[in-house]
């Protein structure tokens, strides 16, 4: 797999933007360890420089979703140690409530049961709006008397002291909605405050204007992008996987996801697969449509004879 991600970026031009979640510290060291061989890794104030004026080496942003505590207690002193930066986004109510996500009480509920029950299959429930959602997982949670460990760091949500602490120590903090939300389920006026709202909370908690965005599941249409710039953000993230090159709009930049268990071989190797386009799947189950729609209105505009 390194033949493979050495003849990659031999090719390629940027870099990649990682999308982790939640991470040990043993887990964070291998991850920086394996990445740390390929990229350089910046700051997110670095990387429109870096799409626009490439480096020798190819970069590395790396950015942690969500919120947990481990965020906190396992990932951030390791990226410290070894000199990392890092954007963590933050689910904003998850914060402010201290109240499991939704997918986590999913998981409570899966595992104390040894199955799946009907109608609560993941991508089930993706397709509804959060009120929906948020009422099945309510109803099936009573009948069966399953809490979420909220003991778990993987599970808690970090407070908004740790989050200011973050960013004394020079980490990011950006807006990743305020429940978790796919916010494309939602209507237009209710998936408009969840990006307005959450980027106001973190920079009304923070002390500072908050200056990016994440999509929940990486789930996006190009009016929401358009808003979350509207409300402040300078960057917006997704997760179509795939290298961010000179040509990467920053207001849905892609991002590759990684997960803790995930050996070097398997890191290398679908870094790799990204800088190949159309190899991975996207997980927001979107596909590239909007890509797609791009390619289309640029080939218009460079053969007007054939509108």
């Amino acid at each position: 797999m390194s033949f493979l991600l050495a003849l990659v970026r031999q090719v390629k031009r940027g870099g990649v933007i990682i999308n982790e979640h939640d991470l040990t510290s043993a887990q964070t060291r291998r991850h920086v360890g394996v990445l740390g061989r390929w990229f350089d890794f910046i700051r997110l104030d670095e990387l429109p420089r870096r799409l626009a004026q490439p480096g020798r080496r190819p970069f590395c942003l790396l950015t942690f979703d969500d919120g947990k505590r481990c965020n906190v207690t396992e990932i951030a002193p390791e990226l410290e140690r070894l000199g990392v930066p890092a954007v963590f986004y933050v689910t904003t109510a998850f914060l402010t409530n201290g109240t499991a996500l939704w997918f986590d009480r999913r998981k409570a509920l899966v595992r104390a049961l040894g199955q799946c029950p009907a109608g609560l299959e993941l991508e089930t429930l993706k397709q509804l709006a959060f009120a929906a959602l948020n009422e099945r997982l309510d109803r099936a949670c009573a009948q069966f008397g399953v809490r979420p460990e909220m003991e778990s760091d993987d599970v808690r949500p970090m407070s908004w002291e740790d989050a200011r602490s973050l960013s004394r120590r020079g980490f990011v903090i950006g807006a990743h909605g305020l429940t978790h939300a796919i916010l494309i389920r939602e209507t237009r006026e209710r998936a408009f405050a969840e990006i307005e709202e959450s980027l106001a909370k973190v920079s009304s908690e923070l002390g500072a204007p908050c200056k990016t965005f994440a999509f929940p599941n990486g789930n996006y249409s190009p009016e929401l992008a358009q808003h979350a710039l509207q409300c402040g953000a300078s960057t917006v993230m997704t997760t179509e996987p795939v290298w961010a090159e000179s040509h990467s709009a920053l207001w849905r930049l892609p991002r590759i996801q990684l997960f803790g268990e995930s050996t070097r071989t398997r890191i290398e190797l679908k870094v790799a697969l990204a800088g190949l386009r159309g190899v991975l799947a996207n997980p927001d189950g979107s596909g590239r449509a909007y890509r797609q729609v791009d390619k289309r209105r640029s080939a218009l505009r460079q053969s007007p004879q054939s509108i």
